[in-house]
């Protein structure tokens, strides 16, 4: 998601005319010259004393105390969350961290095959249905509920829908006339680009969950920090493709000779790892430097999203049959924003839950439909490879509509997604 760009950038400038203050000196001091040898009457200290009092009582006046101030200031902080501050955490990372860390040890203990996430299978197959499958259904929801978006992202809202139709009809026409069902062989482009489109939403995602809670904390993330912090999710990117390609066999099966792809791969996966580690690294100094620069512990929901990424590729490195979850990961941290925007913008507030109950079921039956369509009885075994370009397509559609429906730069798309903190701080 392009939250990435929600950063918080405030700063106090104080200029001082150099010239000004210079003839300053000059007069104070030619008047100093002039009078210094004339007799001063003596002040009177009293009067001085209550004009002193009288001024401070009147500067109070409506100002509150230092503590008070500060008190206000993190009460309205308290205050500026997405959904809740016990739900931001758990959804922004809380959750993934704490499943990717089980999987992790339970890998270095048992070192045991694919039989052992059985159960996990299982898990996806659930959660799949209850939320990877509304998260991409939100992200529409999103898109053509904005009837400006018709007008301003034409190419994401009308020609990508257009170009996927075409396609399918090439893929199901593929499937009747002949043995294979993509003769042109553009599942397996599409195939080769997915990885670097999904590393760079995954890790793009995190960074701006990342950005976002720090602009609610009140942290001011400098050109430096920003570079640090992001630094780690760009390692994590690369990563992300090697992993994929490694996995794949790609490279293998194109440089097959004496084994050349083998070495290339095993070259490639072990720099990724030391990029990751010096990621991660500099992500800690990133955030010292936030924390000394603010004289503010950075609060947990800041870094829960980038620990929790990294823990993500820690898990997939140590145990390859577990990277289905980060799909779920993924699609859990995403939900958070499009409720807030449906909370915002189209639910009464005398009817929340039953609005969101209602929301929530129409993106589990749409997003069924939609990912489950082939593989109904009556559905022709022809049109099964329609199916799998489905998927295909709406992950791609999904990246393309995450980049243009949370450009916060926008007011609509701003008011969308903070439009209840005028109303709370």
């Amino acid at each position: 998601m392009n939250l990435g760009k929600v950063t918080l950038w405030f700063g106090e400038l104080a200029f001082l005319h150099p010239r000004l203050t210079f003839e300053h000196f000059l007069v104070t001091r030619h008047q100093n010259n002039e009078h210094s040898k004339r007799k001063r009457p003596r002040p009177d200290l009293s009067r001085i004393q209550s004009q002193k009092n009288q001024s401070a009582k009147s500067e109070n006046v409506g100002h509150p105390r230092e503590s008070e101030v500060s008190n206000s200031d993190e009460a309205s902080v308290a205050k500026r969350v997405i959904l809740s501050r016990r739900i931001d955490p758990l959804m922004g990372g809380g959750i993934s961290l704490l499943i990717a860390l089980f999987v992790i040890s339970f890998g270095w203990i048992t070192q045991s095959g694919v039989s052992q996430f059985l159960l996990a299978i299982e898990l996806y197959l659930f959660t799949d249905l209850f939320i990877n499958g509304p998260h991409f259904m939100a992200s529409y929801r999103l898109l053509y509920s904005r009837t400006g978006n018709l007008r301003k992202h034409p190419i994401v809202t009308l020609a990508f829908p257009a170009i996927s139709a075409l396609f399918l009809i090439y893929i199901i026409y593929s499937s009747y006339q002949q043995s294979f069902y993509d003769p042109l062989g553009i599942m397996g482009v599409l195939t080769l680009i997915a990885p670097i489109v999904l590393a760079w939403h995954y890790t793009g995602q995190s960074w701006g969950t990342t950005a976002c809670f720090a602009h609610l904390e009140g942290f001011r993330i400098s050109p430096i920090q920003r570079r640090l912090v992001r630094g780690g999710f760009l390692a994590l990117f690369l990563y992300h493709i090697a992993w994929a390609y490694d996995s794949t066999g790609f490279i293998q099966q194109t440089l097959s000779e004496q084994d050349a792809g083998k070495y290339l791969m095993q070259s490639v996966m072990s720099l990724c790892r030391l990029l990751v580690a010096i990621g991660f690294v500099a992500g800690l100094y990133g955030f010292w430097t936030m924390s000394q620069q603010s004289n503010r512990q950075i609060p947990i929901r800041i870094w829960l999203p980038w620990a929790a990424t990294f823990s993500w590729y820690a898990m997939v490195d140590i145990n390859p049959a577990s990277f289905f979850l980060l799909q779920i990961f993924h699609a859990v941290q995403y939900l958070m924003f499009p409720i807030r925007v449906e909370i915002n913008d189209y639910t009464p507030r005398n009817k929340r839950k039953y609005h969101l109950l209602i929301y929530y079921v129409c993106l589990v039956a749409v997003g069924y439909l939609a990912f489950e369509w082939a593989s109904f009885p009556a559905v022709p075994k022809q049109l099964i490879p329609a199916g799998a370009a489905t998927m295909m397509i709406i992950n791609l559609h999904h990246y393309f509509i995450d980049a243009v429906i949370w450009k916060i730069r926008e007011p609509e798309v701003r008011n969308s997604l903070f439009g209840h903190l005028e109303t709370t701080t």
